[in-house]
């Protein structure tokens, strides 16, 4: 366990090691160059508990102190905290129990994140710790690449050194390339308890700040293109696809953007890293992903990071940076990124330009220059197929129609869905059902939402049936 400036959480972590049901344990606390009290209140709470021992690291980070308990570890598993955590009473009997009994090499259980006001398990996020699984293999449940702590798991030291496996000397994410590296080495068990209580320091600046510095995030993205070699040795299209989705959706992203905000020349190399990571990916794992980020990844891989800026800091107005640029060659550019910018650009129309004019406190000459600014934007090259007939109709006003006009068709626009969006999602999930695709099937229902089905239900005129059953027949005759 490293520990660094912790003094006023150690005696907790301390604690709940000491009272852990499963007695026969060794601890390795490594001091990773404290200024405070760390040392001496971990000292405290151990009181001569002959189990417990203090290591001196050199102050080089936690991957290091890590890998200096490592080394002198005796014990046939290995487990890792933080010093500012919880570990729950029962936590390693239970894992050992679980790994004595079917001979696993990693088990890996629940966790709960404590924050000020709330206390969450992570299976209320992602829900794959339900019940016991045994001999898992990662392609038979590739969501538990979005689980790469090391702290809610066991593994047999025996494997962890056959595996080659060590925490990356990295400034951020120094677990997750290991931790990767572990879940495709060998199988493993799960349990539905938890066994961590992770604490969620609201106000930290270690880790938070860290991600918007160029020096961590070059390390994160290094990080990732490890993980991302290791899970592509194994072969496996559907796992790499699978891996890629979820860093695109949540890993890449929550890095990537500070990376993409910040101009100057000190991030180019975590730019030119993130490019690598994104251009890489396959076209399958950007399908379910919103279109605004996809259209964001897009530029990414072109480049383009003057439009990407001005689509991430949507609170500076997208569409008004677009306006403040050359806007035929901005909107040009980010239809040629990616296909489905048209519908991105809609959404984001939508958000910036209509619901504005439909605002009764949006000054009258200002919902008249939105107006002018619509047109121009649709008229820059968007497909009129992206918008609803609303929004079509909307724009297809006359330049002197009037502010109560505007603002009644800019209503209208906002309170109607897109029937040809809410249209795709039910054709997806019967396009997956046809072809046998169950789990693709499930992943497209998941995208339906009821403003989904209210729209259908209001916007479709007989010629959309008609044309259906023309389709039908069509295919029929096939």
């Amino acid at each position: 366990m490293p520990m660094r400036d912790v003094g006023e959480w150690v005696s907790q972590t301390v604690d709940s090691l000491r009272r852990q049901t499963l007695a026969d344990i060794e601890v390795l606390l490594v001091d990773d160059g404290s200024s405070d009290d760390t040392v001496e209140r971990a000292e405290a709470a151990i009181d001569g508990d002959p189990r417990f021992t203090i290591l001196h690291g050199e102050g080089a980070g936690a991957a290091r102190a890590r890998n200096l308990a490592i080394s002198r570890a005796r014990g046939d598993y290995l487990a890792f905290a933080d010093g500012d955590d919880i570990i729950p009473v029962d936590a390693y009997r239970i894992l050992i129990d679980q790994a004595r009994s079917t001979g696993a090499e990693m088990v890996i259980g629940n966790h709960l994140v404590m924050e000020p006001q709330r206390l969450t398990t992570r299976d209320q996020s992602l829900p794959i710790y339900g019940e016991v699984r045994t001999g898992l293999m990662i392609a038979d449940e590739p969501r538990f690449l979005r689980d790469r702590v090391c702290w809610n798991r066991i593994i047999r030291r025996a494997s962890w050194h056959s595996a080659r496996l060590e925490f990356a000397d990295s400034r951020r994410s120094n677990d997750i390339q290991a931790m990767t590296h572990a879940y495709c080495a060998f199988a493993f068990d799960v349990v539905p308890q938890p066994v961590y209580a992770y604490r969620r320091r609201i106000g930290s600046t270690s880790m938070t700040s860290s991600k918007q510095q160029p020096g961590p995030l070059r390390d994160h993205f290094l990080q990732e293109i490890a993980c991302r070699e290791a899970v592509q040795r194994l072969r496996n299209g559907r796992l790499t696809e699978r891996y890629y989705a979820g860093i695109l959706e949540f890993d890449i992203w929550a890095h990537g953007t500070a990376a993409v905000l910040d101009e100057s020349p000190e991030f180019d190399e975590a730019r030119d890293l993130l490019v690598e990571l994104v251009a890489a990916a396959p076209r399958g794992s950007f399908a379910a992903l919103d279109p605004i980020r996809r259209l964001v990844y897009g530029l990414i891989a072109r480049r383009s990071w003057g439009l990407a800026r001005a689509i991430v800091a949507s609170h500076e107005g997208t569409i008004e940076a677009f306006a403040a640029r050359d806007l035929d060659a901005q909107i040009s550019a980010a239809v040629l990124a990616d296909r489905d910018a048209h519908r991105a650009l809609a959404i984001v129309l939508q958000a910036e330009l209509i619901a504005p004019m439909a605002d009764p406190t949006t000054p009258d000459a200002e919902t008249v220059r939105l107006h002018g600014l619509l047109a121009d934007v649709v008229g820059a090259g968007i497909s009129p197929a992206a918008l609803t007939r609303h929004m079509r109709a909307l724009v297809a006003l006359p330049e002197g129609a009037s502010v109560a006009v505007i603002r009644a068709a800019a209503a209208h626009a906002i309170e109607a869905g897109s029937l040809g969006t809410s249209a795709r999602k039910l054709r997806d999930v019967a396009a997956a059902a046809a072809r046998g695709q169950v789990r693709t099937s499930l992943r497209a229902a998941r995208a339906i939402r009821p403003h989904d089905l209210a729209t259908i239900a209001k916007e479709v005129r007989p010629q959309h049936v008609r044309l259906a059953l023309r389709r039908l027949a069509s295919r029929v005759r096939r």
